[in-house]
């Protein structure tokens, strides 16, 4: 009797004993499982979050090539600034920091000072504190030798001559990236490529490591501006616009052997190194974004298609009804009144009646097919970002009232490069070339020229030469 307590106790150790190690071994089996699923399963998952945790690349932006006239002066160039940036983990007091901050740089307000206070409370390794600063600035934040608070070399796009040629170049924002012009038209050539900035952080995302990567120089452009007759061009425009009063215009220099642009001025302008105060009316490029009737500059489409289709001969009579014809209740008059001139002295005299009836014999449909081969209603180059393709009518809806107008420069709008394309495809002996601003890029120490670029035949040479010879009468 005495020995059965003594069993009974034996069996309840014994269960017990049995309840711990199977307990013991679903824990170590559900540990050696889950390590299983952390290590094997979610491996890739968490070892890509770990790496987002402890490692930050800063891009850094590269330098952009030059931009020089045809004769190598320099338009624009890149120079190296200091940027400032913090590590918000490394930062104990934000808000003292950003006040500290805001004595040394310039202009730093409540606003500015607000929001550093926002970016270094956040858990993060990296913040600018802001961007391509004077060196005067820069100094007097490295004389705070603040914690946490850095610089790294960027560059700045300076305009040395200020307002020249201000629409052709464009401008470039504070990523280095061309906003506008001649930048933002050739930003993948110019700008180069990035380097990078390795940010290492400890498990309390402490910064203990920086490595860069150098960035690449971006390719040099050379323009066929000429610095003096943009000068001259701009000079000019101005004192023409002061002169009559007006709200603007625009000068085109084309040589139409080639089709390069030798100067190019638009008024009002801007300051390209201080883009940001310039409004949009100055920052327009009005050669190829601004359209207009051109009037009785048009004539010469009039006149080479009616020579080219031989609907006329320089000598042939015209009868300009007393400089006077009339269309329905429309009535449309010559400044001066004749009866009969030649076809050149129509041209010469820019007679709006001889004008509309050649232009009623070449027809709405060979008028409009001539329209279209002088590159009205098209965009020209690629070097013009933003550029007007102009407006151009149907042929086929063209009554006759409508063809009188187009046939005198009007109901068409056209750009003024368009019209300077135009014309020098008379003077060159009847071929439309491509306007173009860039002449060569210049990469890894290789100038590669841009080609002449023939668009099409527009009319033969004899007719080229017939509408020349009159135009010199004019």
């Amino acid at each position: 009797m005495a020995d059965k307590p003594e069993f009974a106790w034996r069996i309840t150790l014994k269960r017990r004993l049995i309840v711990a190690v199977s307990a013991l071994a679903i824990w170590s089996a559900a540990i050696e499982a889950r390590l299983v699923y952390l290590q094997v399963g979610q491996h890739a998952e968490l070892t890509a979050r770990a790496e987002r945790q402890q490692l930050r690349t800063v891009e850094t932006t590269a330098r952009r090539g030059d931009i020089l006239d045809r004769s190598g002066r320099v338009l624009a160039y890149s120079v190296e600034a200091d940027s400032i940036y913090a590590v918000p983990t490394e930062i104990s007091d934000p808000d003292a920091a950003a006040a500290a901050l805001c004595t040394a740089l310039t202009d730093c307000g409540p606003g500015e000072r607000q929001t550093l206070t926002e970016r270094f409370t956040r858990d993060r390794a990296f913040a600018y504190v802001r961007r391509q600063v004077s060196p005067d600035d820069a100094r007097r934040v490295a004389a705070l030798d603040l914690e946490g608070v850095g610089f790294m070399k960027e560059n700045r796009r300076l305009y040395p001559n200020r307002e020249l040629a201000a629409q052709i170049l464009g401008y470039v924002g504070i990523d280095n990236t061309g906003l506008r012009g001649i930048e933002a038209a050739y930003n993948k050539v110019v700008s180069g490529r990035p380097g990078a900035v390795l940010i290492q952080t400890d498990a309390r995302r402490r910064a203990f490591s920086r490595v860069e990567r150098p960035p690449t120089t971006g390719a040099t452009l050379e323009l066929t501006i000429d610095e003096y007759l943009q000068h001259i061009a701009e000079r000019e425009l101005r004192a023409g616009i002061e002169e009559n009063v007006a709200a603007g215009g625009t000068a085109v220099v084309m040589d139409p052997r080639t089709g390069e642009i030798m100067a190019l001025a638009s008024w009002p302008t801007f300051n390209p190194n201080e883009y940001r105060d310039a409004s949009p009316e100055a920052q327009r490029n009005r050669a190829t974004q601004d359209i207009y009737e051109p009037g009785s500059t048009f004539k010469i489409v009039t006149a080479a298609a009616a020579l080219e289709e031989k609907v006329v001969e320089p000598d042939d009579p015209i009868d300009v009804s007393a400089g006077q014809i009339r269309f329905g209740r429309r009535v449309i008059h010559d400044d001066h009144r004749s009866d009969i001139l030649s076809f050149t002295d129509v041209i010469v005299h820019s007679s709006n009646v001889g004008a509309i009836k050649v232009g009623l014999d070449v027809g709405p449909e060979r008028l409009g097919q001539y329209v279209t081969r002088f590159g009205f209603g098209a965009r020209s180059s690629r070097d013009f970002p933003g550029e007007s393709g102009g407006i151009v009518w149907d042929s086929s809806k063209l009554n006759d009232s409508a063809l009188a107008s187009v046939s005198m420069g009007y109901q068409v709008g056209v750009t003024p490069m368009q019209m300077a394309a135009a014309v020098s495809a008379i003077a060159n002996g009847g071929e439309l070339l491509r306007p173009r601003v860039v002449g060569a890029v210049i990469a890894d120490g290789v100038r590669t020229p841009t080609e002449r670029t023939v668009v099409r035949r527009v009319v033969s040479r004899r007719t080229a030469a017939v509408v020349t010879g009159i135009m010199e009468q004019v």
